[in-house]
């Protein structure tokens, strides 16, 4: 009797082992992914818990997951730290852009991933621009050149991702964190695209403007800058996004229409209206950096002041406000007003010293700017 005890016991401790383990808890690492895959997201949208095939070691009569298990599921996600690795550290790819986002929805979520993916070309682009010294120093061009810099900040963040894919989507509390990504191919080419249709626009104005006066052409590639800026932004993003794409044989050909710009300014005759000694400290300036002043053209300098004396403690003060305007076709280009002081003994004198202070600033002065032409 002994040896049949001992060998049912056997029997059922085996049956047990092998059949028996319904209530065998799964292990936590187990519980961990169950809890996840919960609330995975295939199409941006939370989903009901999954149902869970059995594991080999588990009876056939169990082909679902329990109410048990499902409330052990959502309490692992209440009570372990469920924000996912890949929010806080998304994958690097030489094919993709990843981003990854946080949001109340969907929709801010993936507008956070976004975001982040365009942070991470503006810092690539911040590292490697010291490609634009070779073009900011470029025959005086570097004012143009610092607003390129500037401008691509802002060209980086009007990005229009398209091919956007959603790789995850995990719902933590009220929260959703979202993992998406961008084939880099793709969005270089749909950027090289756009690039080529305003490169190409900005080839046909310059193109056209060869039959216009030269005041007229001067006008076009006056307003063409920010078109061109825009354009070299772009460049520098695709350059960015794909070091194979040369960036060279543009800065030449943007350089050599800004180039004309100046060559177009030193062309063209300037008359100045009035006759006094701040028309004719202007007149120097503009001898002096290569503009060619006549007595009659198409083109007019206004020189208008406004005279404040005063006598302090003695001394004579004048206190100048000048205007200058430049008219061209009926048309104030530009007006542009300097605030000059002088000190002396007489008026004249103090008036005289403002004169020369005003020279000073003009010497300092962007001419091109105050012409109107930048």
């Amino acid at each position: 009797m002994k040896k049949i005890y001992f060998s049912l016991f056997l029997l059922l401790a085996g049956c047990g082992s092998n059949n028996l383990n319904v209530f065998k808890q799964p292990s936590i690492s187990t519980q961990k992914m169950d809890a996840q895959n919960a609330w995975d997201e295939l199409d941006g949208k939370p989903v009901t818990l999954k149902k869970v095939k059995p594991s080999t070691s588990s009876i056939s009569s169990v082909n679902k997951i329990t109410p048990q298990a499902t409330k052990v599921a959502k309490s692992m996600l209440e009570v372990s730290d469920n924000i996912p690795d890949w929010f806080y550290s998304p994958p690097k790819s030489d094919t993709y852009f990843y981003g990854a986002g946080e949001g109340i929805d969907v929709k801010q979520a993936q507008a956070a991933a976004l975001d982040s993916i365009a942070r991470e070309i503006q810092t690539t682009i911040s590292s490697n621009l010291n490609i634009s010294q070779g073009y900011s120093s470029s025959n005086g061009n570097s004012s143009f050149y610092k607003s390129v810099r500037n401008d691509i900040h802002t060209q980086v963040k009007k990005i229009n991702f398209t091919n956007i894919e959603i790789m995850k989507t995990v719902k933590v509390g009220n929260n959703i964190y979202l993992l998406v990504r961008i084939n880099k191919l793709k969005l270089f080419n749909s950027l090289k695209n756009q690039f080529e249709i305003l490169d190409s626009k900005i080839d046909n104005e310059i193109k056209v403007s060869k039959n216009y006066s030269l005041l007229d052409q001067l006008i076009t590639l006056n307003k063409l800058e920010p078109k061109i800026s825009e354009a070299l932004s772009k460049a520098t993003i695709l350059n960015t996004l794909n070091p194979n794409f040369d960036i060279k044989p543009y800065i030449n050909k943007y350089n050599s229409y800004l180039n004309q710009k100046t060559k177009l300014l030193h062309q063209l005759t300037f008359s100045v209206s009035s006759n006094d000694i701040f028309s004719q400290k202007l007149i120097e300036v503009l001898n002096q950096k290569g503009y060619k002043i006549a007595s009659n053209s198409n083109i007019q300098i206004k020189v208008l002041k406004q005279i404040r004396n005063s006598t302090p403690m003695g001394m004579a003060v004048a206190r100048i406000t000048i205007n200058i305007q430049v008219i061209a076709k009926n048309k104030i280009l530009s007006s542009t007003s300097l605030e000059v002081k002088g000190i002396s003994n007489t008026p004249s004198q103090a008036i005289a010293k403002a004169a020369n202070n005003f020279k000073a600033k003009l010497l300092k002065a962007n001419i091109n700017k105050l012409l109107g032409f930048e």
